[in-house]
């Protein structure tokens, strides 16, 4: 397996886009439909799948467990998704330029974790989506601009000493959404359909009434380091090299 996965990786990177290069792709194992067209990128997947229409730009580094890219799906140039994670864009998805998809390698991370946006759903150019836990984008929704940062994990410290805990919690947009650049999105959040987030918000709780939303006024909020602790289930995985909780969201889809 990882040596078909090599030589997949390595036909990518030199061979132009071509049907032969779609041919001896299909022979090792990547499933291609028709008119597909894969550029000059470093693609080491162990599952890919292509619907008819579906491109790969040039320059992108692409070494992930899954790529499932639906009718006309597209991934620009320039942009890195590395880790334990599946990418799955719907029909007429698209990932831009230069943005960064990752996940840490397990016993860092845990479970299975998947990175999917919906039809006609966009993620333009420069930002970062964190995969410790997965991502899912609806229906006709878009990470607009640049430089938004979605974290799907995060940290809670002791008041004194070394004591810390992870805090896991996947990250769920519905359709409609529009999400202006330079948003940061906290783990476990849950955002409603028909919502639009203006530039530069922090999205530190779940958004579950359509409408417009815009950066709030900084605040103090108490914190109990304890408190936090038991307020979500440890997880219990074998391996895990560091004390993690998983927060769920509130909202159920």
């Amino acid at each position: 397996m990882r040596l078909k996965v090599f030589v997949t990786g390595f036909f990518c990177f030199i061979l132009p886009p071509c049907e032969f290069k779609n041919w001896l792709l299909s022979v090792f194992g990547w499933q291609m439909g028709s008119n597909c067209r894969v550029g000059f990128s470093w693609i080491s997947t162990k599952r890919v799948r292509l619907a008819n229409g579906a491109r790969v730009g040039h320059a992108n580094l692409i070494v992930a467990d899954a790529l499932f890219l639906a009718n006309n799906a597209y991934i620009g140039h320039l942009n890195r998704v590395t880790g334990p994670l599946w990418l799955v864009l719907d029909e007429q998805a698209g990932v831009g330029n230069q943005n960064k998809i990752v996940r840490a390698q397990n016993g860092v991370s845990w479970g299975h974790a998947i990175c999917r946006l919906g039809k006609w759903s966009k993620i333009t150019v420069e930002h970062i989506v964190d995969c410790t836990r997965s991502v899912t984008i609806g229906d006709y929704s878009i990470l607009a601009g640049r430089g938004s940062q979605l974290w799907t994990h995060g940290y809670l410290h002791a008041p004194q000493g070394l004591g810390r805990f992870r805090i896991d919690g996947s990250i769920r947009i519905g359709s409609n959404v529009y999400i202006g650049s330079a948003c940061v999105f906290n783990a476990g959040v849950h955002v409603a359909d028909a919502i639009t987030i203006g530039a530069s918000s922090c999205v530190a709780r779940s958004l579950d009434v359509p409408g417009l939303y815009v950066s709030q006024p900084l605040r103090h909020i108490e914190l109990n380091y304890e408190e936090a602790a038991r307020r979500h289930p440890e997880v219990q995985v074998e391996g895990l090299v560091e004390r993690v909780v998983n927060k769920h969201s509130s909202i159920k889809p």
